[in-house]
């Protein structure tokens, strides 16, 4: 999938936006969800593009990585959670180098759905979109 292309409204599959600021993390994240049945995945390189492509589109579920430049993770999440039900994803999660205890009770007070650390395993990441996750 290419940056700009928005979910298809007629498809089956959970879309899926990932918002980082790092090429390769994007890349691997893309990657690894495309291992998964079920998902379309979607790449934002900040959380301006990222919120651009939420105001335009459809997702199901957000990866969105904490520490970015300009609009952090906490600023997205703030701003996606003020959007309209019809148009707000439906899950939020956001990825995090940072190992702060705290971290997952601030995410949770502000409306998120869960904390992916990195560097991530495919394991981590499978448990946060499969296996724990209500079918939506």
């Amino acid at each position: 999938m290419t940056q700009f292309d928005g979910p298809d409204p007629q498809s089956t599959l959970r879309k899926v936006l990932v918002v980082d600021d790092e090429d390769t993390v994007r890349t691997a994240l893309q990657a690894s969800i495309e291992t998964f049945d079920g998902f379309e995945v979607y790449t934002a390189e900040d959380g301006e593009q990222g919120l651009e492509m939420v105001a335009r589109d459809r997702y199901d579920i957000m990866l969105v990585d904490l520490m970015m430049p300009v609009i952090d993770g906490f600023e997205v999440l703030r701003q996606i959670r003020e959007m309209d039900d019809d148009v707000r994803p439906e899950r939020v999660i956001l990825v995090s180098g940072m190992t702060d205890p705290t971290l997952q009770g601030n995410v949770r007070a502000l409306g998120g759905d869960g904390i992916l650390s990195k560097p991530f395993r495919l394991d981590d990441l499978r448990r946060l979109l499969v296996d724990e996750l209500d079918p939506l």
